[in-house]
């Protein structure tokens, strides 16, 4: 294989079987093991508006050897970009392929006038932490990420909360009163708003005032988001809704991916008994 005739070029009009294909490959070996058929890939781009337009693969001839699959979205005005997945199949990977779709990658982005681009990576994959940083990246903040089994899951004593299945489009107008901090693109309401039909939105609320919510994935135990008020914060409203988030979701674990590192949200789970599986940087250009 001579890098010469590799091609890297936008996936626009790439079949999406032929993404799914690579990817599958790609993250075999992945650190963190990843469950993903096509239907699932497929959900993920959905939710995280992977946008081929926006995504860059390597091609040798016919076969996909590698691809950055990257979100698109205006925020605040800004036009933004996340990098929702990259990957090299098994026998390109350590030949500089993911280096060189970023250089690609990077002047279309430029070209199209992108205002910011987002990633997190692994805190101890040093070696692509080291190419972001050449390539301009800046570590914004440390994420840490959760999760529980769902027998683990201590019994919550009824404290005469209301607690009601909700629209997550009627929290969009308030989300800045119940926010623990800025989640990260995948948990933004607009990830679940893409694939609401996926999801359970909790309130809790006392006398017709709501406390404090939280989302969940039916099927995948998925926790994008938990909003409570300044005031109620550390009240333990935490452990009911996450007791109340469980009954809507098949799964029998419970995961909170992208928790900003210091924040309060950490050491509750932590003490309602949630493991810390992985920490990760976001990175910002």
């Amino acid at each position: 294989m001579n890098n010469t005739e590799l091609q890297v070029r936008l996936l626009t009009g790439t079949p999406v079987e032929l993404i799914h294909e690579a990817f599958t490959d790609a993250f075999s070996e992945y650190e963190v093991k990843l469950d993903m058929p096509l239907e699932k890939l497929v959900e993920m781009m959905k939710t995280r508006d992977l946008n081929p337009e926006f995504s860059v693969g390597c091609f040798d001839g016919d076969l996909l050897v590698g691809f950055i699959l990257t979100g698109y979205r205006e925020i605040n005005s800004q036009k933004v970009c996340y990098d929702g997945g990259t990957g090299v199949i098994k026998t390109y990977q350590r030949k500089g392929i993911g280096e060189m779709m970023l250089k690609e990658l990077l002047l279309i982005l430029r070209k199209k006038q992108i205002d910011r681009f987002v990633l997190e990576v692994l805190e101890n994959n040093t070696p692509a932490i080291k190419l972001y940083e050449k390539h301009g990246f800046v570590k914004t903040r440390k994420l840490e990420c959760f999760e529980i089994e769902k027998h683990e899951l201590r019994p919550v004593p009824d404290r005469g909360f209301g607690i009601t299945v909700t629209n997550p489009a009627t929290l969009i107008q308030n989300e800045e009163l119940y926010r623990l901090y800025p989640p990260t693109w995948q948990n933004e309401i607009q990830s679940v708003l893409n694939v609401s039909e996926n999801y359970t939105c909790i309130s809790l609320s006392c006398t017709s005032k709501i406390l404090g919510y939280g989302f969940i994935h039916k099927n995948k135990g998925d926790i994008p988001q938990i909003g409570i008020l300044e005031e109620w914060k550390q009240w333990g409203l935490e452990s009911h809704l996450i007791a109340e988030l469980a009954k809507h979701t098949e799964s029998e674990k419970l995961i909170m991916l992208n928790v900003e590192y210091n924040n309060y949200l950490g050491e509750t789970f932590r003490k309602l008994g949630f493991r810390n599986t992985v920490n990760q940087w976001e990175m910002v250009l």
